[in-house]
């Protein structure tokens, strides 16, 4: 009776041998290939230890030293290169000062000089009455003023910056942030408009730990004040208009509420010329 073949090819010499199987690759190997085989599989699993553990050593790098994050770098620049910005502006202001102070002083100074020429030759001649007496004190009051409060010169402060503004935009969500598929309206919703039950270009707003809603009503120029489930705001600051009144805002793009105080801080974009 002939003995039954069990023999195979091994998928790795190629030669008709008893084979094993390798579970992980459903491949077939000889005694001798498959010691291999799993010598390799060894030395790619201590491969993937070696990288898992210098990732994990970057983990708590990271954590140790949040502050080698490349971003900050990029900050830390744009930091520097605003306050380099800052300091040139500020600089050719005290150059412009210093220029104007120094022809200013000059010209005070010649007007003085000639009244204290004229005040030697009444000195000299013995030659004056309360009306020159009167001259003299008033020229010499409007010299001093003159000094005391320069009026042709004043820093105007624009409001547009000319430094390049950076903010962080992040995709990172929290795990328990889910956007539920129909909303409310809390606010508004009733077209465009001027009405205590309209907004128009509602930019920024603040929600108190009563959940009442503070909108900066941009394009109305007014803050207002919605009340939670309320179907009408109202009006806490500005509302009369647009302007630099002090009971008028310029296109107010946001708002903070201090409740200690009982008070609100607002962002008013725009200060009429």
């Amino acid at each position: 009776m002939a003995m039954a073949n069990n023999k195979t090819q091994c998928f790795k010499c190629k030669k008709e041998k008893i084979t094993y199987p390798c579970e992980g690759c459903s491949k077939r190997f000889c005694f001798t290939d498959l010691a291999e085989h799993k010598q390799l599989l060894n030395d790619e699993l201590n491969h993937i230890i070696n990288d898992y553990d210098q990732f994990k050593q970057r983990i708590n790098e990271q954590k140790q030293n949040p502050q080698n994050h490349p971003l900050l770098k990029q900050i830390n620049q744009w930091e520097r290169n605003s306050i380099e910005i800052i300091q040139q502006k500020a600089q050719d202001c005290r150059n412009i000062i210093s220029r104007y102070s120094q022809k200013f002083i000059n010209d005070v100074e010649m007007k003085f000089n000639d009244l204290s020429e004229q005040i030697k030759q009444f000195h000299s001649e013995n030659e004056f009455n309360e009306i020159n007496l009167n001259y003299l004190t008033n020229q010499l009051r409007k010299i001093a003023e003159e000094l005391n409060n320069p009026s042709n010169i004043s820093i105007h402060q624009g409001s547009k910056s000319f430094i390049s503004e950076i903010s962080i935009i992040s995709s990172i969500k929290s795990k328990s942030s889910k956007w539920k598929q129909n909303g409310i309206t809390v606010a508004g919703g009733n077209g465009e408009g001027q009405e205590l039950n309209q907004l128009q270009f509602p930019y920024g707003i603040f929600i108190d730990k009563n959940k009442n809603i503070f909108i900066a009503d941009y394009a109305n120029h007014r803050i207002v004040e919605w009340k939670c489930n309320a179907k009408d705001g109202h009006i806490i600051a500005g509302g009369n208009g647009q302007g630099n009144r002090m009971d008028q805002l310029n296109f107010p793009t946001d708002i903070v509420v201090d409740q200690q105080s009982h008070s609100i801080i607002v962002a008013d974009w725009e200060t009429d010329e």
